[in-house]
């Protein structure tokens, strides 16, 4: 009886677990599948977890600014790919692509491999 209790409790506790972890990359609900690019300034750089952030001042074709959010991974994801703190700062100036965000929102989830510092 004790041991069949255990085995149940397990396999809810995994299939919970699987279905937070599911649930957490569900990009379709903040990005589209249309791919765009922007260049910017970097503003500020969000070196945290869940998800590493970007944030840039873009010029828009009519000459006005806005803020985008580039989105990446996590801090352990970001240092598998060789980045840290430091690969991008405050200040540079960088074009990057990756999925745009619904509803007209200005992000992207960043393709790191796309990414490319100016000078």
């Amino acid at each position: 009886m004790k041991r069949t209790l255990v085995c149940a409790a397990s396999i809810v506790a995994a299939s919970i677990g699987w279905t937070t972890v599911q649930a957490h990359h569900a990009l379709s609900a903040n990005y589209t599948e249309e791919v765009g690019e922007v260049e910017g300034v970097v503003v500020e750089v969000f070196w945290a977890n869940p998800h590493v952030h970007y944030y840039i001042e873009v010029t828009e074709a009519d000459g006005s600014t806005r803020i985008w959010d580039l989105e990446s991974s996590n801090l352990n994801g970001m240092a598998r790919a060789g980045w840290n703190r430091d690969t991008i700062e405050v200040g540079d100036r960088i074009r990057a692509s990756g999925m745009v965000g619904r509803e007209g929102r200005p992000r992207l989830a960043l393709d790191r491999d796309s990414l490319e510092v100016l000078e």
